[in-house]
């Protein structure tokens, strides 16, 4: 893996990263970061032939653009001898009192991560942040017969796919857009957090191939914008840009305070589609994802199914046992066990105290599951107080404010009052119970969030939040490093990159039911890699409603698996869906959980159309070195066929594979080239069945 950085001196100073064959120019010409190339040919252009109109990255400050008159203050190359090498730029203004550091990672795999800190170097003036778009650039600039091959095609040069359903239950749903010449494609949030899409796109060169992913590391509002900027004599070139969005002030930066801009990753790769995916899971990886440990993912077992919210303690030793029975790794308490009986959940999240539901507090619970070998998790919605709480009635100013009016549950964490309370709560509640895992949730729409009056202006507190958040965790983390962090957020409404780079799972939709739950899976897996999604299996979120039995378990051990509902007690479970869930989970522990941290993802049906997922669905997973492969095959509704042939990509040519069927069980050794070339052929005749396909390989 190839990564390096040059420094250029002519004609203009700039810096070339080189990320395998994948190469990103910047130069600074007449005061501007200019984003004068990305290509992935690992050739350098002419200087003549780069680009030298588009800024880097934009800036406006108190309402006026800072896109130019930056002089170079400092310059230079970190980690040179390194496998991630990285320059540190800080450019200052020459008309406001602002620096801006900017550092950029070659990362591998054709992936490159920005991360960029803004200073007020007044020592008096406070200034507002109207707004920030860390990356902007171009890319697959085109000049030798783009018109006439676009007329052989009827085509547009590029499209670009994204999760194009933003309300709830409704994640994952990916889509390929062309982008019309000369038009601009804009698409993000405006719920006040990250989803329930996220911000994570791919774009691809119709003509001459090669895809470009990009991230943006945002967990409030953003956009995301791709432009085919084509003239008549036929160039071409997509422009792209990613940004936070808020109304403005985003941020008051006080005289010497420094603020974190977004993160932004970014890679290009002339590859297949599953290649870019692949070199997308392997970047995050390594530079992105948080590892607890090993990386082994418990399986989890979830309290809610049939108790619900009016837990009792002899009800939580039932679900315990059935967790135990079953074989899960890790007991998650989640809402309801605040506050007392008949009250709803909702209504008193933020009264983080055992109430009469628990006489004796969590205790019990938590001793009898770690006495059957269960680690014990907790849910908590913290950044809400619901309007019986006693927070919300003792603190009637700790919520965001917007036009006059408060906004019920949406604490406001831009005040440092509740920043500490969250903050200190979190803690408390980590230590009092010995925690192995942290679950927050989070079941709000701040919308265009609130405001609060600071230095003459009133300043959205989007920001505030989102980077209140990440201290908070950044200090969860360092102060316990074995902790397993589940991200929620009802459901996938925040599952960027921001936020998962401090959880060790995400929760990505609350939709369970079939086949919705398979195309958000196959979408999901795409923006991030499947040991990092929780799916689950059971009654909870009417998860158990529709489809086989089996099938339903086949998606949840191609992700984490998570568990919740399977019976009211022990005593009275089918004993069909006993064998079932302890042989599907045994399969998961023993066969794909091994691998499962590092396994290549191949999605062969990349898109599934229809309202809830039509057709068919294959996804493979396959270890590095290719010795195991798990693949489900998947029939949705509305399939014109019975039959689906699924030719592996994960497995090698010139090996002999032990290929098991489930749920027939039927057993098979068969050559690596036929696997991949002939293929298996799979009958399913009805709707909502499915194959797992489990492959080892033999000597």
């Amino acid at each position: 893996m190839t990564t390096r950085i040059t420094e250029l001196n002519e004609p203009q100073r700039g810096w070339r990263y080189h990320s395998g064959t994948t190469l990103y120019t910047e130069r600074l010409i007449d005061g501007r970061l200019i984003a004068a190339s990305l290509q992935d040919t690992g050739v350098p252009y002419y200087a003549n032939d780069e680009g030298k109109e588009l800024i880097a990255f934009d800036l406006q400050i108190d309402g006026e653009s800072l896109s130019f008159d930056w002089a170079l203050a400092e310059a230079e190359t970190l980690g040179a001898d390194t496998a991630a090498p990285s320059v540190r730029l800080v450019l200052r203004h020459a008309r406001k009192p602002v620096e801006l550091e900017i550092v950029t990672l070659a990362a591998g795999d054709g992936f490159f991560r920005r991360r960029m800190r803004l200073r007020n170097t007044s020592a008096s003036t406070a200034l507002g942040l109207t707004s920030v778009t860390p990356l902007s650039g171009a890319v697959w600039a085109m000049s030798d017969n783009v018109r006439e091959n676009l007329h052989d095609t009827g085509d547009v040069p590029y499209r670009v796919g994204w999760l194009q359903d933003t309300e709830w239950g409704n994640e994952g749903n990916f889509q390929w857009q062309p982008v019309p010449l000369n038009t601009e494609l804009v698409f993000g949030s405006r719920h006040g957090r990250s989803g329930h899409t996220t911000p994570f796109a791919v774009a691809h060169n119709n003509l001459c191939g090669g895809f470009m992913v990009a991230g943006l590391s945002w967990s409030a509002n953003w956009r995301m914008s791709f432009y085919c900027d084509y003239s008549r004599g036929g160039n071409c070139k997509l422009q792209f840009a990613l940004r936070p969005d808020a109304l403005a002030p985003m941020r008051v930066i006080a005289p010497g305070e420094c603020v974190d801009l977004p993160e932004v990753h970014f890679g290009l790769n002339h590859v297949s589609f599953d290649d870019a995916v692949q070199c997308w899971h392997a970047y995050l990886r390594r530079h992105v994802l948080y590892r607890v440990g090993d990386g082994v993912q418990p399986v989890i077992y979830n309290h809610w199914g049939y108790m619900q919210h009016e837990m009792s303690e002899p009800g939580l030793r039932r679900e315990i046992d059935i967790a135990a029975e079953v074989g899960a790794d890790l007991f998650m308490v989640d809402a309801g066990w605040f506050a007392d009986a008949n009250t709803p959940w909702f209504d008193t999240s933020g009264d983080w105290q055992t109430g009469n539901r628990l006489p004796n507090d969590l205790f019990p619970a938590f001793d009898y599951a770690r006495s059957k070998g269960l680690r014990c998790g907790l849910w908590v919605e913290i950044e809400s107080a619901g309007k019986a709480s006693k927070l919300a009635a003792e603190h009637p100013d700790w919520f965001i404010t917007r036009y006059g009016k408060p906004v019920d549950r949406v604490l406001d964490l831009a005040k440092p009052v509740v920043r500490e309370y969250v903050e200190s709560t979190i803690l408390r509640l980590i230590e009092r119970y010995r925690l192995d895992m942290f679950r927050l949730d989070y079941n709000l729409d701040a919308w265009e969030g609130g405001f609060n009056p600071r230095d003459g202006r009133q300043e959205n507190t989007l920001w505030r939040h989102v980077e209140a958040m990440y201290a908070i965790f950044d200090t969860v983390r360092a102060r316990y490093p074995a902790l397993q962090l589940e991200n929620c957020s009802s459901g996938g409404g925040r599952t960027d990159l921001g936020m998962n780079s401090r959880f060790t799972t995400a929760w990505i939709s609350d939709w369970m039911r079939m086949p919705r739950t398979v195309r958000i899976l196959n979408g999901m897996s795409m923006a991030m890699p499947p040991d990092m999604l929780d799916r689950i299996f059971g009654v909870c979120m009417n998860g158990s409603y529709r489809g086989n039995l089996e099938t339903q378990l086949h998606v949840i051990v191609l992700c984490h698996p998570t568990v919740s509902g399977l019976t009211p007690s022990l005593g009275e479970i089918n004993p069909e869906v006993l064998r079932a869930t302890k042989k599907y989970l045994g399969i998961y522990k023993e066969f794909i959980r091994p691998f499962h941290r590092e396994a290549r993802v191949y999605h062969h049906t990349p898109v599934i159309p229809g309202a809830d997922g039509s057709g068919w669905c294959a996804l493979e997973l396959a270890a590095v070195d290719r010795s195991r492969v798990a693949a489900g095959v998947f029939r949705l509704v509305n399939a014109e066929t019975d039959e689906y042939c699924l030719r592996f990509r994960g497995v090698d040519p010139a090996r002999r594979y032990r290929v098991t069927t489930e749920p027939d069980g039927r057993v098979r050794i068969l050559d690596g080239q036929a696997l991949c070339d002939a293929g298996l052929r799979l009958r399913l005749d009805t709707p909502l069945t499915s194959f797992l396909v489990l492959g080892e390989a033999i000597e």
